[in-house]
């Protein structure tokens, strides 16, 4: 599958929203509804991921999980990351959107809950340990390779 197709549907939509990412977003969304081509090209890099909460889901309809005191609370994460079927949807939800500013608004939301505002560990404030060092040198290098080749 050529990433080129879903580039150009991402581009149609980002024009037809006139530049709105949540409005290209539900655009996106609407024709992958109705084009399996965008949408398996859309969902090939978390296929794992879906697989592996489908499987998730399976198992826990077949009574594997049995309701054993190991078992994570809903919307908690998982062991190895993974996310439950709600803390999913939450995120799959929120992409395309801005991210929350910092502060929020006094009072936070209508739900008497506070806003989310984004996680800043110590390590992003002091610009990162070995591991973020690590990680940004195999993205420059990923970048250069492309461009030489």
């Amino acid at each position: 599958m050529s990433g080129s197709y879903v580039d150009n549907k991402v581009r149609e939509a980002l024009v037809a929203s006139k530049g709105s990412r949540a409005a290209a977003q539900k655009i996106l969304m609407a024709w992958a509804a109705e084009d399996p081509q965008l949408m398996l090209g859309i969902a090939q890099p978390f296929l794992k991921a879906i697989a592996a909460a489908a499987v998730e889901r399976g198992i826990r309809r077949a009574g594997g999980g049995g309701g054993s005191p190991s078992r994570p609370q809903q919307g908690a994460p998982r062991a190895g990351g993974a996310l439950s079927k709600d803390a999913l949807a939450r995120v799959l939800s929120q992409m395309g959107q801005e991210p929350p500013m910092a502060g929020g608004t006094a009072g936070g939301t209508a739900g008497g809950r506070a806003a989310p505002t984004p996680v800043r560990t110590a390590a992003v404030r002091d610009g990162g340990g070995a591991g973020h060092e690590k990680s940004m040198m195999a993205i420059a290098k990923a970048f250069a390779a492309k461009k030489i080749g």
